[in-house]
């Protein structure tokens, strides 16, 4: 499982909980209603922020983010910018964050965030979030300076709520009375139900995160409740949530939400038809059938590592359907005009860098541990890391993989190889970028 936790990205320890509110409802923060016919949506995922002034760039830090399993740590902040940037060229209606909004829970990285978010709400951008498994009672929010790394604030769930008043919490027309969810109406006739799967009650006790998710029993009556409320005024329900609703690759334990099968039959009976999430951190698009009826689960590939993606979902709210594209985020172009040519360079180098190693380093350690048996050679073993490299990228791209010497390589390998029936399963992927459908 180590393995493929560092395949798939996700090599920081993820975490989460339950958190009780009594209040049912919120004064909203009133903006006018979105009336026309399209009601356009931004979403990202997976951001994990972590803010300047919690590291100066020394060797702690450098060695800290060169082993976060291709995450663009070093960058977190300049891509967070990068993307600000493109939502206020953009001007959509709604920004969605689907959780992960921070390196590892640090008060400050969700402050400077939440500070970058209100460039949006100041020019009429609704933004809605919801914490992922990083992001509230994280027992290990660090600092980093020199040649040490330190402890630091993490931020617990009234905090999170505080922080992030003006991106979603003041807003909502109505909490969840078993989480930190919250229902909110930008039009009369979409609605996003902002949904809590993180699981975090016992992070401190543990030392560490969980990286599975769930909803309480309190969650999906409330569901069903929201569920019947949009029926009668006509109006789509849209979850959003940080884990998945269904299973997006082979390695899903712990990325697909607790009780899943549960959780579809719930959201299905409440007329919802598409549900957002993230955490994989691969663009990945899945549907199924519950009951007879279609469900959509679009998986954010993660904005910190890959191509940066963004996705923009466009609702038709008259007849109930919808399109969706992700985009890869251009970041070094963004780099280029606040820093110049020599900065942007230095920025693609190590953006391809670190994601690269990421694969070809998993790969060679396994080859290694299982050269005895396989009795490789050593330029073997590295072509063969080639292409793992390869793959891993068009995982997180959701894009299948060429057909390159490295991948005929994994072809003529044993069927029983490690390693092999993933790579050689990023051949067939697709339809990961452009969906559409029915919402309502």
């Amino acid at each position: 499982m180590k393995l493929w936790k560092s395949i798939l990205g996700i090599g920081m320890v993820l975490f989460g909980g339950i958190f009780l509110s009594s209040c049912q409802k919120t004064t909203a923060t009133t903006l006018p209603p979105v009336t026309h016919n399209t009601l356009t949506a931004m979403i990202i995922s997976d951001d994990h922020v972590i803010a300047p002034s919690l590291h100066d760039n020394g060797k702690a830090f450098s060695q800290y983010a060169g082993n976060d399993a291709g995450a663009d740590l070093k960058y977190s902040a300049t891509i967070f910018r990068a993307f600000i940037a493109k939502a206020l060229a953009t001007k959509p209606d709604v920004v969605l964050v689907s959780g992960d909004i921070t390196n590892n829970g640090e008060k400050a990285s969700h402050e400077y965030v939440a500070k970058q978010l209100r460039r949006l709400t100041d020019q009429h951008i609704r933004v809605y979030v919801v914490p992922g498994n990083h992001d509230l009672n994280n027992p290990i929010a660090r600092r980093f300076k020199g040649n040490h790394q330190y402890s630091t604030e993490a931020t617990s769930p009234t905090q999170f709520k505080k922080i992030y008043r003006q991106a979603g919490y003041s807003q909502a027309s109505e909490n969840d009375p078993s989480s930190l969810g919250y229902l909110v109406k930008p039009s009369k006739h979409t609605w996003f139900l902002m949904l809590n799967s993180a699981i975090y009650k016992s992070n401190y006790q543990q030392g560490n995160s969980t990286v599975g998710g769930g909803l309480t029993d309190g969650t999906l009556q409330w569901i069903a409740k929201v569920g019947k409320q949009a029926k009668q005024a006509h109006a789509t329900l849209i979850p959003v949530l940080h884990h998945n609703t269904m299973d997006h690759t082979v390695i899903h334990q712990d990325y697909t939400i607790g009780y899943a099968e549960d959780v579809r039959k719930a959201l299905t009976n409440a007329g919802i038809k598409l549900s957002l999430s993230g955490h994989i951190h691969a663009q990945s698009i899945k549907s199924t059938k519950v009951a007879g009826h279609s469900l959509t689960d679009i998986a954010s590939g993660a904005l910190i590592l890959g191509s940066h993606y963004y996705g923009t979902l466009k609702i038709n709210q008259a007849n109930g359907t919808a399109t969706y594209r992700a985009t890869p985020l251009n970041v070094s172009a963004y780099i280029k005009q606040q820093q110049g040519v020599t900065a942007m360079r230095a920025y693609q180098k190590y953006d391809h860098d670190v994601l690269y190693a990421a694969g070809y380093n998993a790969a060679l350690n396994q080859l290694y541990e299982d050269r005895n048996e396989t009795k490789l050679s050593t330029a073997k073993v590295n072509q063969l890391a080639r292409g793992m490299a390869a793959a891993n990228i068009a995982l997180f791209r959701g894009t299948s993989v060429t057909n390159s010497a490295a991948i005929k390589a994994w072809q003529q390998m044993p069927q029983d190889t490690s390693l092999r029936g993933f790579v050689l399963a990023t051949q067939k992927l697709h339809g990961n970028v452009t969906w559409s459908g029915k919402v309502r």
